[in-house]
């Protein structure tokens, strides 16, 4: 605006100038020259126009701030912080007035940095979080900041220095234990900046962690030992119970042998005492336990037969 002022002076000027010095040249008795001299009287106070128009519009130009609604304005007249202006169609002195604009959507940052755990592992961490400002508070960070990039580069640095504090409470195997709960504690810390600036954070996210090599390798050594040692305690185990069932078995099968032998025992003491007291009826139960169902065979000589079969009868 200041520019396009300084232009229409000048050529306000220069044709004041140039009007003025034609007019001075004709001859006032001169009636052509009269007439020349109201004709350039004429074009002076066109150029005057023409200038004020210009100049007119282009405050009215300059003068009109359309905002975005996700954006908000904050007005400086003279460099001094005054109102601030929201979304639609403002209109602001385009001569005293400035506007800087402030983006109120969600903003999302991703920080990566190195720290140390707890017990002097080094580590590389990266955190994405996400964060918006206050149309309230838009004055506040022009006073405070200045302006809201002035105040990002501060919230990075404080975001990474809440992110190693968390980082520095554990150590590193309980970092690879932990790591599903890091975001939330980091949050916590994050939560604790809003006190100390003017956003407000809506999600705080761990992406990465990364150990040194040597850390590395000592972890995938000790995974490695301690599945080489559930595995041999498996094979214990199964060696274990592999003993417990076959002498289970032993045991089943030594009950089974005495039995066997009591059963045997038992069957000879009675046969003993069938023999002792009744053998006749005995050899006669065992010979109908052994027939087959055939009749008796004969035994020939000198033309009589002779059927031999025990004595079924019972004698006592």
């Amino acid at each position: 605006m200041i520019a396009l002022t300084i232009i229409l002076v000048i050529i306000a000027v220069a044709g004041f100038a140039v009007t003025t010095a034609l007019r001075k040249a004709c001859d006032p008795s001169n009636r052509y020259e009269n007439q020349a001299r109201k004709k350039i009287a004429i074009v002076r106070g066109a150029i005057l126009g023409v200038c004020a128009v210009v100049f007119g519009l282009g405050v009215l130009i300059n003068g009109i701030k359309i905002i975005d609604q996700t954006e908000v304005g904050v007005v400086k007249v003279f460099g001094k912080i005054d109102h601030t202006i929201s979304g639609g169609l403002n209109f602001v002195n385009p001569f005293t007035d400035t506007v800087e604009l402030m983006d109120l959507r969600v903003h999302v940052k991703e920080s990566s940095f190195a720290s140390y755990t707890k017990d002097a592992q080094p580590v590389t961490a990266s955190v994405e979080y996400q964060y918006e400002l206050s149309a309230g508070d838009a004055m506040a960070i022009a006073t405070q900041y200045g302006s809201y990039e002035i105040l990002e580069t501060k919230l990075v640095a404080a975001a990474e220095e809440r992110a190693k504090i968390v980082f520095s409470r554990y150590g590193a195997m309980t970092l690879l234990e932990t790591r599903s709960t890091l975001s939330a504690q980091v949050w916590e810390e994050f939560n604790e900046l809003e006190k100390l600036f003017p956003v407000h954070f809506t999600s705080v996210v761990i992406k990465d962690i990364d150990f040194s090599d040597a850390f590395e390798a000592a972890v995938e050594a000790k995974m490695e030992a301690e599945q080489n040692a559930l595995r041999a305690e498996n094979e214990k185990q199964e060696a274990i119970t592999r003993a417990e069932q076959a002498k289970e078995v032993a045991r089943i099968q030594a009950e089974a042998a005495v039995e066997a032998a009591k059963g045997e025992a038992e069957a000879l003491a009675i046969t003993r005492d069938a023999l002792a007291n009744m053998p006749d009826t005995y050899i006669q139960s065992l010979y109908l336990e052994k027939w087959n169902g055939e009749l008796p065979q004969f035994i020939t000589g000198d033309g009589t037969g002779v059927m031999i079969t025990p004595d079924l009868t019972n004698k006592e």
